[in-house]
């Protein structure tokens, strides 16, 4: 009786020490769209690494600019990202195989034999392509995040061994004007489909719509993704499906390497030009939620909740968010992170800094002293020494960048994520170190300092390079 007990203790030890995530996807094939993005290449990344014994990693790409799929899959390989892999398992990187496609195309321009193999082999699905642009016009937006979502979803119900089908879709999906405080639950369609696609008839080629006829969505990337949703929500049929919904996706916090980030989206332009030092104006509240994600933790979830879909009528919603559990200002951040520019002497201009205001007037005068008449000074003074002015220049396309985002610098809002708090404290210690995603688990006195780091390692001084 006590060997039985001592045995049964022993087994539940190891059980504890073996990732129950990592075993699910052992021998199992996974098919990924939008594997070339910042979070598509971070996910893939991260399924050969920490999943050993994963199947095959079918990836939906397409030739572009006149490179050839195979040879943009060859390129993507030899990224900081994959180093790890590229020094420890070089060999897992057979076990990416190429899905020749286009996510506009009927079903996905995917060739009859290749469709064949996915319907034969595919257990898991990550839906993550999509077009990020706030000012994409309104019918490419529907084209590629909405009619996309659904022949990726009518392909995935031919899968015969299918277990679980990821759509990524983002927390702002739902923020208005009006809803300050978004849950992980589903929020009904801000128009109804015919509707929109008679808004994209009988509107004029530039497709311009603001707020109000956007149901209260401040761009056509929010409001098309809030479309996509409902859509997946309505037509998974018996699917098993979950929806992430990732804030603003930054730079690693340790994985793949610390501080990675590949694009200068989201919050990092207007940071690094804080960080500069010509950026000292800011339409908002320094009270209000600065709300971030590292991107390490977004793909752990989407690989957990991956690894946790059951068949359901209700789909699982899952927020990767900060605002709701652990929340930091934009005041917090904005002092961090020029703060480690100084340090690291990245400002251009001494004693960089914030000021917020929802004065208009005030915004005005202080961005006039304070950012406009210093850009055309150092023109001056570029000219003088024979360089080619950019200040002023940069300050004109900054204006154009502030209009897209004041609508999220200027509200605060509390997108609340128990649900995933739920899920990872569900997990035992193995998988809890594997993969987390808690945002209660971030230092931002210690995240702030790498994110600056990262933009500066991997996109500010290699396009520092190039310009030389």
């Amino acid at each position: 009786m006590r060997w039985h007990r001592f045995k049964m203790v022993k087994q539940n030890m190891k059980s504890k020490n073996v990732s129950s995530v990592s075993k699910y996807y052992a021998g199992k094939n996974v098919f990924i769209t939008g594997g070339t993005g910042f979070l598509g290449k971070a996910l893939i990344e991260k399924l050969l690494y920490s999943c050993n014994d994963i199947g095959k990693v079918f990836m939906l790409i397409r030739e572009k600019r006149g490179v050839s799929a195979q040879d943009r899959i060859k390129s993507m390989l030899e990224t900081e990202p994959f180093a790890r892999l590229r020094n420890e398992r070089p060999q897992d990187f057979k076990k990416i195989v190429p899905v020749y496609g286009d996510l506009v195309a009927d079903s996905l321009g995917i060739s009859p034999e290749d469709q064949e193999m996915l319907f034969e082999e595919v257990s898991v699905v990550f839906h993550l392509a999509a077009t990020i642009k706030f000012n994409e016009p309104l019918s490419v937006a529907m084209k590629v995040n909405v009619e996309g979502t659904q022949e990726v979803l009518k392909l995935a119900q031919k899968m015969k061994q299918l277990e679980s089908f990821v759509y990524m879709s983002t927390a702002f999906s739902n923020t208005s004007l009006q809803r300050y405080h978004v849950e992980e639950k589903m929020y009904p369609p801000p128009k109804p489909m015919d509707e929109v696609y008679d808004m994209i008839k009988s509107n004029d080629p530039n497709e311009c719509f603001n707020s109000e006829i956007l149901d209260g969505r401040p761009n056509t990337y929010t409001f098309t993704k809030a479309l996509a949703e409902n859509f997946v929500v309505d037509n998974h049929g018996d699917i098993p499906c979950v929806i992430v919904r990732p804030s603003v996706v930054t730079a690693a916090l340790k994985e793949p390497v610390e501080g990675w980030i590949d694009n200068w989206q989201g919050a990092t332009p207007v940071l690094s030009l804080i960080a500069k030092g010509w950026v000292r104006c800011l339409y908002g509240e320094k009270i209000n939620n600065f709300e971030i994600i590292p991107i390490d933790y977004v793909v752990n979830l989407t690989i957990i909740s991956g690894a946790n879909c059951k068949k359901s009528k209700d789909v699982p919603i899952y927020h990767c968010c900060s605002s709701g559990s652990n929340p930091i200002t934009l005041k917090e951040t904005s002092i961090l992170y020029t703060a480690e520019s100084v340090k690291h002497g990245y400002n251009e201009l001494p004693l960089p800094g914030m000021i917020f205001s929802k004065s208009s007037w005030i915004l005005f005068l202080m961005t006039l002293i304070f950012q406009v008449i210093p850009s055309y000074l150092a023109d001056l003074f570029l000219y003088v020494i024979g360089k080619p002015a950019r200040y002023v220049k940069i300050q004109t396309k900054l204006a154009s960048y502030l209009d897209t985002i004041r609508f999220f610098s200027s509200q605060s809002w509390n997108i609340t994520n128990d649900k995933t708090r739920g899920l990872y404290s569900s997990l035992n210690s193995a998988d809890k170190k594997l993969y987390p995603c808690d945002a209660n688990l971030i230092d931002w006195k210690q995240y702030i300092p790498i994110y600056f780091r990262g933009v500066k390692q991997f996109l500010a001084e290699p396009a520092q390079k190039k310009r030389q």
